[in-house]
C-alpha cells in the first residue's frame, strides 16, 4: 500500500532541442536584470554558452554571472546574497548540473533576506524560511538530479562539523525549467 503524499507544484517547463533559445523572452516575464548562475568549467566554456550571452545582450538583458565549482557552501551563498543584496534583481537563471541549480535556487530564496542561509537549513538551523523569493529559472544541463523540478536546494559544507542539508518550501520549485537535451551533449 502506498502512503499518501502531496505534490508540490510543478515548473512550467519548456522541454525540446534548442528550448535554450527561449530565455530572453521568457526573463522578460519578469524584467531585464539577472544574476546568472553556472560553473566556469563546464557550461561556461560551450558554444551554447557563448551564443546564450550573445543573445542576452542582443535583447537588452543586464546578467551578472556567478560561479558554483561544485557543491554549494553556505559560504558561497552568503556572499553571493552579500554582493547582490544592494542591487534590484528581477530573476535568478542556473544553469549547470544539480549543485549550480541547487545554488541558484538558494540564491533567489536568500537575495533580500539579512540572516545566513544557515539558519534556515533543516537540521542547522532554527528559522522557518517565509517562502519568498526572487523569480527563478533553472536550464539543467546534466540528467538525473531533478533539481528543475524540486522544492529543495542541497548546501554543504566539508570537515569535522560537515553536513549535506536542505534549505526547503514549497515556493521554492523553479517558476521556470528549460530543459533542453542540447546542453547535456559534450
Amino acid at each position: 500500500m502506498v502512503s499518501p503524499f502531496n505534490f508540490a507544484r510543478i515548473p512550467l517547463i519548456y522541454f525540446g532541442p534548442g528550448r535554450i533559445n527561449l530565455l530572453p523572452v521568457l526573463i522578460r516575464r519578469f524584467g531585464t536584470r539577472i544574476i546568472l548562475v553556472s560553473n566556469d568549467s563546464s557550461f561556461n566554456r560551450t558554444e551554447a554558452a557563448g551564443e546564450l550571452f550573445s543573445s542576452l545582450r542582443q535583447e537588452g538583458i543586464e546578467y551578472t554571472g556567478i560561479s558554483i565549482p561544485g557543491e554549494p557552501t553556505p559560504d558561497n551563498i552568503d556572499n553571493a546574497v552579500e554582493r547582490f543584496m544592494d542591487e534590484k534583481t528581477d530573476a535568478v537563471i542556473a544553469v549547470g548540473g544539480g549543485s549550480v541549480m541547487d545554488a541558484g535556487k538558494a540564491i533567489s530564496a536568500m537575495l533580500y533576506r539579512r540572516e545566513s542561509v544557515m539558519e534556515y537549513l533543516e537540521g542547522v538551523g532554527n528559522r522557518e524560511h517565509p517562502g519568498t523569493k526572487v523569480p527563478f529559472i533553472a536550464i539543467p544541463t546534466t540528467a538525473g538530479t531533478g533539481s528543475e523540478a524540486t522544492k529543495n536546494a542541497v548546501i554543504s559544507r566539508i570537515g569535522r562539523d560537515g553536513f549535506k542539508r536542505s534549505l526547503r518550501h514549497d515556493n521554492f520549485v523553479p517558476d521556470i525549467a528549460l530543459v533542453d537535451p542540447k546542453l547535456s551533449v559534450s
